[in-house]
């Protein structure tokens, strides 16, 4: 039976420090170990150029599974490629941002992330395929787990130091975001779902596939479902801290899809969903600054499976 692969980040925030990551190391390796009946490839890199080269030799050669460790950005590279194949991606959460994994319920320490492996089950979700539209530049494809956006967001992406983040983790998020909610604006936009066209004036334009407010602590009334074969479409146009405020009320309240052109919130889904600011906005991917233009996403339905705890 083929062992696993094990894609290391060494510059993850919870496995930065030597004698951790030894020890984490040590602790995947029995683990997989035992659960494959044979000994994991285990590699270290904090390059996403590496991470693709690494998997597909991998799936050539025959693996049990791909298990990552690092940030929502490690997963997002690993899931590019073990997509569609049947091959399913672990998860431990060693990053800054661990959405992928507080929303599938595998614990956020990644020792414990490491003992879930032993009873995670398998599960389907969905994918998204983003196109980006820089100026200037050609456009360029890539892949989702949790979204992609444009305006707020991507700003605070962009923004928040990177020194901050080691200090504060996402917490550095919430400060940076403090600061900004002062400085809002909003900006006109044609969005497209599927067939339909809207015009709107927005701050901040979300495509989500998996993910919640808090993770593990504030989700939307309506939340989004990685199984359903949709992306969700949400849209917060505000000029002012009062404004931004009750379009994001507006967004946690909802419980049905709506909005068009002139309100300040919308909610739709679609299976293609294209946004066209009049101006360049921020644009980001699963929570990484991409630069300024404007984005389409489509919808993988069932295209990734993982290795989660049961539902």
């Amino acid at each position: 039976m083929p062992g696993s692969l094990v894609v290391i980040n060494p510059h993850a925030s919870k496995a930065r420090d030597p004698g951790t990551l030894a020890a984490l190391t040590e602790r995947i390796g029995a683990v997989l170990a035992k659960r494959d009946g044979a000994e994991p490839r285990i590699a270290q890199t904090a390059s996403a150029d590496e991470v693709g080269p690494l998997v597909k030799d991998a799936l050539a050669a025959g693996v049990a599974s791909v298990v990552g460790v690092g940030g929502d950005g490690t997963m997002r590279d690993i899931a590019a490629v073990v997509a569609g194949t049947g091959v399913p991606l672990g998860i431990i959460p060693a990053g800054t941002g661990n959405q992928v994994a507080a929303v599938l319920g595998i614990p956020l320490s990644p020792v414990e992330g490491v003992g879930a492996l032993e009873q995670a089950q398998v599960r389907t979700l969905d994918l998204g395929d983003v196109s980006v539209e820089l100026e200037g530049a050609a456009p360029t494809v890539s892949t989702f787990i949790l979204g992609c956006g444009a305006g707020f967001d991507a700003e605070l992406m962009a923004s928040t130091p990177s020194g901050l983040k080691r200090r504060l983790g996402a917490a550095a998020y919430f400060l940076q975001g403090a600061r900004m909610v002062l400085r809002l604006k909003a900006t006109p936009c044609r969005v497209t779902v599927d067939d339909e066209t809207v015009d709107t004036a927005a701050t901040a334009v979300l495509i989500g596939n998996l993910g919640q407010l808090v993770p593990g602590r504030l989700d939307l009334r309506l939340p989004l479902d990685p199984v359903d074969g949709l992306l969700d479409l949400i849209v917060v146009g505000a000029s002012n801290p009062v404004a931004g405020m009750r379009g994001l009320l507006d967004q946690l309240r909802r419980s049905e899809l709506g909005g068009g052109s002139d309100e300040a919130s919308i909610r739709r889904r679609g299976r293609v969903i294209r946004i066209e600011p009049e101006q360049p906005l921020a644009l980001e991917v699963d929570g990484d600054y991409v630069g300024r233009g404007a984005l389409e996403a489509r919808v993988r339905p069932g295209a990734l499976e993982v290795l989660a705890p049961p539902v």
